[in-house]
């Protein structure tokens, strides 16, 4: 595997460019990196995919690949940002082995109550050029994290994640256009571990931040470690994954905001209802309203999803 995370500019949204691209860059999707994922996020399923008969793994391994593409050009020690939203598309798995290309870039900045937030879009290919996963990430760069968790420093949303379910409706295990609206998706549970969020915050490679160690965290004002929002991504995913079946790694969208942080040892679900039908250029879709809550009934991330619904055999 390349290694392309040695870039040496301070993490100061005043260094930042417009446009500022990284890559392309070249890396393996080898065993190692899926295994890596799957513990992080506590998901066998991730690596148990199969493409044209081959082993294959869920695109959402690439999501801190690209998500730290700015790493190439910055010191990633350096860095006390603060993932604010996320907006990331499903197409394809990806062989185990593979060799894939990573290109993206910062595309815009601006200021919103003296703090300096950065837009980043990024995309990975596969060996054959076909798109695997985007991402469009939104980030408070250079901040302290503790001045800002929990603080509603993103906009306010067009409209509302309610969390409101069908009451006595048990979840639904599969996608179907005939589930009625509000109908509860299967949640997913999981209590997230410092050795997971070393593992998923790239500790292994050398990074020091308010995920990685306690001191990484003390830096950013924080007296624990936090679970990457990214995290968050992935439990929903899965959820959704579960939901959806195979459509969902060929067209599935989510867009989340990441509203208030969960710590080490926090426990927390991923929990969705049903809205309903909705086109997606020209396309049917399913949507479906989601977010993850933790043990005291406090959402910390809210969103929207969709794809389409598999063709009952």
């Amino acid at each position: 595997m390349n290694i392309w995370w040695t870039g040496t500019k301070e993490a100061l949204f005043e260094n930042i460019e417009i446009p500022e691209k990284f890559g392309p860059f070249d890396i393996v999707v080898d065993e190692r990196l899926v295994k890596n994922y799957a513990f992080a996020q506590d998901d066998p399923t991730a690596g148990a995919l199969l493409l044209d008969g081959a082993p294959a793994a869920h695109p959402a391994v690439l999501c801190n690949e690209l998500l730290f593409l700015f790493y190439a050009a910055y010191d990633g020690n350096t860095a006390q940002g603060l993932h604010t939203s996320e907006d990331i598309s499903f197409h394809s798995p990806i062989r185990i082995g593979e060799t894939v290309t990573l290109s993206g870039g910062y595309v815009e900045t601006y200021r919103r109550r003296g703090k300096g937030y950065v837009v980043m879009e990024a995309e990975a290919r596969g060996a054959d050029g076909r798109l695997l996963v985007r991402h469009r990430g939104t980030e408070i760069m250079r901040v302290r994290a503790s001045e800002v968790v929990g603080g509603g420093t993103a906009p306010e949303p067009a409209r509302r994640v309610t969390g409101e379910q069908l009451p006595g409706v048990p979840a639904a295990t599969r996608a179907s256009y005939e589930l009625p609206a509000r109908t509860p998706v299967r949640p997913v549970a999981k209590r997230i571990a410092q050795e997971q969020m070393y593992v998923f915050s790239w500790g292994g490679r050398g990074f020091s931040n308010i995920h990685t160690d306690l001191a990484g965290a003390r830096r950013s004002g924080m007296d624990r470690t936090i679970a990457q929002a990214m995290q968050q991504v992935g439990y929903v995913s899965q959820m959704l994954g579960e939901f959806h079946g195979a459509p969902w790694l060929a067209d599935g969208h989510l867009a989340l905001k990441f509203v208030r942080p969960f710590y080490v040892g926090d426990a927390v679900t991923a929990g969705g209802a049903v809205l309903g039908p909705v086109d997606h250029e020209g396309r049917r879709h399913l949507e479906t309203e989601v977010w993850v809550e933790n043990e005291s009934g406090q959402k910390t991330a809210v969103g929207w999803a969709h794809a389409p619904v598999e063709e009952a055999r």
